[in-house]
């Protein structure tokens, strides 16, 4: 054995440790800056400073804007994803309507939290980039809701007919209700409001 080899592995793993947490840290800070001076009047120089590194560590980690702004899609992507799972985890064996709510609540609370971010990469331009990462989120989105349809038809809860179009219909439904949450006007409901709204208009629709 090579105990050499053996004494490198901690080493090792603290550094990738450090490496993610540091990108971590760069990602949390660009997402604050974008949203507070703008995406394109934002300096590179202003996030490294918000994170507490150096330009070139920065630069070591996202070789430039467009390779942060893509980071950033995927971190906020995963972290929609990871909190969806949660949300119907902890739902799991109640009816279908309930794993809907839960679904359906979980994104406007994301959404919602993330909102300042949300309107920064609504300043992007829509390129191939951008329309993969939607047909991504949504594509996955729709792994999650396609099983809570199923279970409801199974059980007598939902209408089977018109089943091919529930997730594009409900979706539909939150992302309209979302461009009016994040149109900024107090006299707009707050996002759980809209979501139940949402919820309980979708149901009517399909509930048997």
């Amino acid at each position: 054995m090579n105990r050499d080899s053996k004494s490198e592995a901690p080493v090792k793993k603290l550094r990738s440790r450090l490496k993610e947490a540091t990108a971590d840290a760069i990602l949390a800070a660009a997402a604050a800056v974008f949203a507070r001076e703008g995406l394109h009047a934002a300096k590179m120089e202003s996030i490294a400073e918000q994170a507490g590194v150096s330009v070139g560590t920065l630069y070591n980690h996202f070789t430039d804007r467009a390779a942060l702004l893509e980071a950033l899609r995927a971190k906020r992507r995963e972290a929609l994803l990871e909190r969806l799972d949660v949300a119907l985890a902890q739902v799991e064996g109640q009816s279908a309507r309930e794993q809907l709510r839960a679904f359906v609540v979980a994104v406007f609370a994301h959404v919602s939290e993330h909102d300042a971010f949300v309107r920064v990469m609504m300043q992007l331009p829509e390129d191939a980039a951008r329309t993969q990462n939607k047909s991504r989120v949504l594509a996955e989105l729709n792994r999650r809701m396609e099983p809570v349809f199923a279970r409801g038809i199974q059980a007598g809860e939902f209408r089977a007919e018109g089943r091919a179009f529930y997730p594009a219909l409900l979706m539909g439904m939150v992302r309209g209700a979302l461009d009016r949450v994040r149109e900024g006007d107090r006299a707009n409901p707050p996002a759980s409001a809209w979501a139940e709204e949402v919820l309980r208009v979708f149901l009517k629709g399909i509930e048997v």
